[in-house]
């Protein structure tokens, strides 16, 4: 009996490594212009895409804060956008929103899969609304985590709060007629100053560091860097929605000032179902049981 026991426990101790291996893998992707994408797959359930934000970020902030538990219910996909993290950048400068979707579907195609879930998060939102916008037929449903579909209507909330809390009148951070998006880093620079910056995203300033501690500086920031060059990013994506007819699940953060705690009502989804958390920016690391069972309820109800 010993000897069949022990023999269990060596069969399991082969086999175990080997399916966590299959149910992890990461390789790079090479798109149709020659950009090498690197993507992760963990988790077991649907497919899901999960588009980071920044924009210029890569997807580990949200993978090692709290956000694998979605993998419990989902076959989540993590790709490192092109000029961003662990992925390569183009050779011809091609940021644009269209090549930015190009790439979503050249990465489902060489997966195989006729359909699947898109998980964006923050500045990610404007590219999974222009994917489903475009691949509706490809699109099963579509989970927005704290995202922005109008990037000049979040900033004007981030320069609004940002005075709240320097408790400086709004005209003193920009100036009349001033575009938003100059008066940012004026207000950003005063935020980091007075150590009031995390405030923005979270109420617990630990929480803020263990975020900033996943960022890695050394990796590729070339999206981050030329997106701004691209007007399409700076478009009303509300006015797509009305069109996108999936089903969504809406996550959105009471405290979430960078993006603008009541930015969702903006949103015109026909099947939407909307989940307003009592968290920042980052409700998968705040309340991680609490996400995953928003998210799994909706996954659930997916055919």
């Amino acid at each position: 009996m010993k000897k069949i026991l022990l023999a269990l426990l060596f069969i399991l101790g082969s086999v175990l490594p080997q399916l966590a291996l299959a149910q992890q893998k990461q390789f790079y992707f090479t798109t149709s212009d020659g950009v090498q994408l690197y993507v992760r797959i963990a988790g077991e359930g649907k497919p899901c895409l999960f588009i980071h934000g920044g924009p210029g970020s890569w997807p580990k902030y949200f993978y090692a804060l709290g956000g694998d538990v979605v993998e419990q219910d989902l076959q989540m996909i993590y790709v490192d956008q092109r000029g961003c993290g662990r992925s390569g950048g183009s050779e011809t400068d091609d940021y644009s929103l269209a090549r930015m979707v190009q790439d979503f579907e050249e990465l489902r195609q060489h997966l195989g899969y006729d359909k699947w879930l898109l998980m964006p998060h923050s500045f990610g939102g404007t590219m999974a609304t222009e994917y489903a916008y475009q691949h509706p037929q490809r699109t099963q449903g579509l989970i927005y985590v704290n995202s922005t579909l109008n990037i000049n209507n979040s900033l004007e909330s981030y320069v609004n709060e940002g005075a709240r809390f320097l408790q400086v009148p709004v005209a003193e951070l920009r100036k009349p007629g001033e575009p938003v998006g100059q008066a940012l880093g004026g207000v950003v620079q005063r935020l980091n100053e007075q150590g009031l910056m995390y405030k923005m995203m979270y109420r617990d300033k630990a929480m803020f560091d263990a975020m900033n501690a996943v960022m890695d500086t050394t990796l590729n920031w070339q999206f981050g860097s030329k997106v701004w060059n691209y007007e399409e990013y700076g478009q009303d994506f509300t006015a797509k929605t009305a069109s996108i007819n999936v089903p969504v699940l809406v996550i959105a953060g009471k405290y979430d000032y960078s993006i603008g705690p009541e930015h969702y009502k903006t949103f015109k989804f026909p099947k939407a179902t909307y989940r307003v958390m009592d968290t920042g920016h980052c409700p998968y690391q705040e309340q991680p049981e609490q996400f995953r069972k928003y998210v799994s309820k909706f996954a659930r109800k997916l055919d």
